[in-house]
């Protein structure tokens, strides 16, 4: 898999993670449970800032934009569809043999789409 897929992939799942702990319920049952959701978002966030900086600008600034429009960027490929708009793709992106060693995006939506199979 092309390291720039995968950056952006861990880059997402960092995102998620984040905001899962910065959610109130979520704190709540952590604290009750002895834990330091502050200690543990504090270490995502620098890793995140770490793998972010890896990731190129053009990347990275499109991984935004998308994010900010459609809450998530980055998505794989379920039945020859995007899982984000459920467009089906053309057959040369699923033929290709290197389909996960470019980074790829949906023609429809234009998040980044990888093949998990």
């Amino acid at each position: 898999m092309n390291k720039d897929l995968e950056r952006l992939i861990c880059l997402q799942d960092l995102d998620v993670m984040i905001g899962d702990l910065t959610n109130k319920d979520i704190r709540r049952q952590e604290e009750k449970l002895g834990l330091s959701p502050d200690e543990a978002v504090g270490e995502l966030r620098k890793m995140r800032q770490d793998l972010s900086q890896s990731i190129s600008r053009r990347l990275r600034d499109s991984y935004v934009q998308l994010l900010a429009h459609y809450g998530n960027a980055v998505v794989p490929v379920v039945q020859h569809r995007c899982s984000g708009c459920f467009t089906q793709l053309p057959t040369a992106f699923s033929a290709s043999p290197e389909r996960n060693e470019v980074v790829s995006t949906c023609p429809s939506c234009g998040r980044f789409i990888y093949w998990a199979d």
